[in-house]
């Protein structure tokens, strides 16, 4: 019988969980609170010698709209900076 360990960092934390039929599996509430789990959020999942590892990842498009410009430009002010520094060859 294999349980399964997840590796956090320094703490070591074990629990026995059950496979089901569809080969999900349930992290405790503890563990996806400690390594940033959300939900609906998407793991890594890594095997290596009988020792199963999860991690979180996340979406590049999880970070769309994070990033505000400095300053909105209209696109008059756009075409007169394009036009002020665009040489021509």
């Amino acid at each position: 019988m294999f349980g399964i360990t997840l590796l956090i960092g320094i703490t070591n934390m074990q629990f026995i969980t059950t496979v089901t039929q569809k080969g999900q599996v349930t992290i405790p509430k503890s563990i996806r609170n400690q390594i940033g789990i959300n939900l609906n959020g998407r793991v890594l999942v890594k095997s290596n010698n009988n020792v199963v590892e999860i991690s979180p990842t996340f979406d590049i498009l999880d970070l769309a709209g994070t990033i505000v410009p400095k300053k909105m430009k209209t696109i008059d002010m756009a075409r007169k900076a394009m036009e002020k520094h665009y040489v021509r060859i």
